[in-house]
């Protein structure tokens, strides 16, 4: 009984060694290019079991003209093995998506013009979504994955569409990289 007990024991120490440390709070690297002339940043704060990302829009590739900020949250888990090298599987589920507008002429060119957004004021569009974020009804959750290096962390590279919300749409790459914030 000792026996198996111990052999028990090591099993789950394996698999936990397995996981990434991903608890904290974690930024870009530095602004990441979205392919249309506008570029972002991520910062997200992880917990064992939750996650809130507040993904922000930028005019510049310096980061100084901030357009619209995102919120997403909700909770998430490592759900297995990759196929990507030093990678593990995950889900993130949206409980709630909010959106602040940084700049009212930008509204027009992001496509949120008709959200009725207030500049400087979080609204949120879980139910109703606008623009590029869809309602949680509608888009509830991604298919992603998560990989500690060092220092950084790595999630799945977004595809070209941006949608990951279906098993089949789960990244094949690592993304940009994230610092921890001390």
């Amino acid at each position: 009984m000792k026996t198996l007990t111990m052999a028990v024991m090591t099993m789950a120490m394996t698999v936990m060694a397995a996981e990434p440390e991903t608890k904290g709070r974690w930024k870009s690297v530095a602004p990441e290019a979205m392919g249309n002339g506008t570029f972002c940043t991520r910062d997200f704060t992880l917990t064992e079991k939750t996650w809130a990302l507040v993904f922000t829009v930028y005019g510049d590739a310096e980061a100084k003209h901030p357009l619209a900020a995102m919120r997403f949250e909700g909770p998430w888990k490592v759900t297995g093995p990759s196929k990507v090298e030093g990678a593990r599987e995950a889900l993130f589920e949206f409980k709630k998506k909010s959106i602040t507008l940084e700049d009212g002429a930008a509204a027009k060119n992001l496509g949120m013009d008709g959200c009725g957004l207030v500049v400087g004021q979080a609204k949120d569009v879980s139910k109703v979504g606008c623009s590029f974020v869809a309602p949680v009804e509608k888009y509830g959750r991604e298919f992603d994955l998560v990989a500690r290096k060092g220092e950084q962390l790595f999630l799945g590279s977004r595809p070209a569409d941006g949608n990951m919300g279906s098993e089949d749409k789960r990244p094949t790459a690592l993304g940009a990289p994230l610092a921890q914030v001390k």
